[in-house]
């Protein structure tokens, strides 16, 4: 599927942007490509001014990744909830895998997580990670661990699984009363494909990155799926890292991040559209806080018009996307001024899921009373909970031992069960496009469905 965008500008329009930092929402206070010691996506795009006016507070982020330790320095005193245990058995078949780790498989998760809520308490003297959003509600879903000394990218069936393990992350992130799912985990073909559209229709914004493979034609999933935020990094220069594939949605801070290291003991500058899909859930967070009356849709708009330090119409550039997200600018817009239509929503029927299948589980119904935001506090953990009763009905193991996805065609990969959870989540919709919105980018894809998983960098 090919991207339709409304107006479409050249990369040199967005590197130059980029040489003067104006799209980083700030004036250089240091050399365009110094890191700031990892700080620069925090200190160069004047966050702690930002946070006199905003700092996430009453917004709902899950963040779906490979494991978490909830007492690592960043996340002490972070409203910070785990769900246990993770989604992934320890063997094919077997019991589940804790989400609270000290392994190193808890690196990645807890950096991401940092970058949305983190304290910056760091360890042992050493300064940590700051929060885009310090005062969001996080709870964290493990959705790709394996057991202690596996390589990365594994997550093996648990016993009675009924669908692959990001889909059910995503459907109880959605039955948690997540606003923003941030996903900084990417595969190679239609991985969390039956989550997407009861998310999509619960009103939830989904943000994931895109593959950080240089060789990969193609975004990977679930950043290509119909309707998902697609992020992809940027350096303290401002451009987008080298390898970058075509079709982003967004670009953010990733590159050269102050992060914590995979024996959990120190930190290192680490790059990645991992950390620029965690930044962008940060953002949006901030500007929902700010603006809690706005609708999804219209927090969306907010984001695609005012990239590059500047209020504009909609455009497309082949690499940025739509621009370097840009949290001060769009704070100084009313979202509530812009059209109610999600910009990364297309209808192209061929698009998965297609606008038809999202619009058919946000029919407006008597709106029950919505579940409550799970309580949080600093390394708490969630009570286990079965997978969601709306996981459709497997398809044949594949060989690597993960479900194969299912077809769409009606509802498609949303089995019937799904309409029933739907009537909870049109409790929680924000904003269901209504008229025909711009085009988000979709393309290609390969038939495995779950290998290789990787994180998107960072």
């Amino acid at each position: 599927m090919t991207a339709r965008p409304l107006l479409r500008r050249r990369s040199v329009a967005a590197l130059a942007c980029a040489a003067a930092l104006g799209c980083l929402g700030v004036a250089p206070a240091t050399a365009a490509g110094d890191s700031d010691g990892g700080m620069w996506y925090f200190t160069k795009t004047g966050m702690d001014a930002i946070h006199e006016r905003t700092t996430g507070k009453g917004v709902h982020v899950a963040i779906i990744d490979t494991a978490i330790a909830p007492d690592s320095g960043d996340l002490r005193g972070a409203d910070l909830t785990v769900h246990e245990p993770s989604f992934c058995a320890e063997e094919r078949g077997g019991d589940r895998l804790p989400a609270a780790q000290d392994t190193p498989a808890a690196a990645h998760g807890t950096g991401m997580s940092a970058l949305v809520v983190g304290t910056g308490k760091g360890l042992d003297g050493e300064p940590g990670t700051l929060g885009i959003a310090p005062d969001a509600t996080v709870t964290f879903y493990s959705a790709l661990v394996g057991p202690e000394g596996t390589e990365k990218g594994v997550c093996e069936p648990f016993e009675g699984r009924t669908n692959n393990e990001l889909d059910l992350a995503i459907l109880q992130a959605v039955e948690d009363g997540a606003d923003i799912i941030s996903i900084s985990l990417n595969s190679t073909g239609g991985w969390g494909e039956e989550g997407i559209a009861p998310a999509l229709a619960s009103g939830a914004i989904i943000v994931a990155a895109v593959t950080s493979d240089e060789k990969s034609p193609a975004l990977g999933y679930p950043a290509q799926f119909n309707g998902v935020v697609a992020v992809d990094s940027i350096g303290p220069d401002g451009k987008v890292w080298g390898g970058a594939p075509s079709g982003t949605g967004v670009v953010a801070p990733g590159e050269d991040i102050h992060q914590l290291d995979d024996d959990l003991a120190g930190y290192s500058e680490r790059s990645g559209s991992s950390n620029a899909t965690a930044y962008t859930a940060g953002a949006l967070a901030l500007v929902k806080s700010a603006y809690p009356d706005a609708t999804t849709n219209q927090l969306l708009q907010a984001l695609v018009r005012n990239t590059n330090g500047e209020e504009h119409e909609i455009y497309r550039d082949d690499f940025y996307g739509f621009g370097t997200v840009n949290v001060r600018q769009m704070l100084e817009q009313d979202p509530a001024k812009y059209p109610d239509e999600s910009p990364f929503l297309d209808h192209d029927e061929l698009s998965v899921p297609t606008y038809e299948q999202v619009m058919a589980l946000t029919t407006p119904s008597a709106e029950p009373t919505p579940s409550a935001t799970p309580a949080a506090t600093a390394g708490a953990t969630a009570e286990p909970s079965a997978a969601p009763s709306a996981a459709p009905p497997a398809a044949e193991d594949a060989d690597d031992g993960s479900a194969a996805p299912l077809a769409w065609a009606g509802l498609g990969g949303v089995a019937l069960a799904a309409v029933a959870t739907a009537l909870i989540l049109v409790a929680r919709r924000r904003g269901a496009a209504a008229d025909a919105p711009t085009a988000a980018v979709t393309d290609g894809g390969t038939d495995d469905p779950h290998r290789p998983h990787e994180t998107g960098g960072g």
